[in-house]
């Protein structure tokens, strides 16, 4: 767990359904770059990253909108999640969902901020809560 962050929570009922039609098949860590280097290609951004305990890693893809800007970490220590993100907060790129598996490993996505505000309101249609800073 990240003391410094209160993980994206996962609502149930009709959100929780759609967004598990919604992810990504899980994937193995060969592909996970490969993946996420493709859909940034084609204008898709993974709003949401998870990893299993295999070390299987599955998304949330979001059309992005003109002037997007993002970056995703998948099956992370606690560590490297640390500094990435120092690195992206110090570019003004606050953490917007973080999945922390019981292994203790980190996945997360940081998003430019002038598009926030919009896809937090695309994840809750997901079910899916951001990350919060802890108290």
């Amino acid at each position: 767990m990240n003391p410094s962050y209160i993980p994206s929570r996962l609502l149930n009922g009709d959100a929780g359904q759609l967004r598990e039609h919604a992810l990504t098949n899980w994937m193995s860590r060969d592909l996970l770059q490969a993946t996420t280097d493709f859909a940034k290609n084609i204008g898709l951004l993974a709003l949401y990253a998870e990893t299993d305990r295999e070390g299987r890693g599955r998304y949330l893809f979001w059309h992005a909108p003109e002037g997007w800007g993002c970056e995703i970490r998948s099956g992370r220590t606690h560590e490297q999640f640390d500094e990435f993100d120092r690195r992206n907060v110090e570019r003004g790129w606050p953490l917007l969902t973080l999945h922390v598996n019981e292994a203790g490993i980190h996945s997360a996505v940081w998003l430019a901020p002038n598009h926030r505000q919009l896809a937090i309101k695309i994840l809750s249609g997901y079910g899916v809560l951001p990350a919060e800073k802890a108290a």
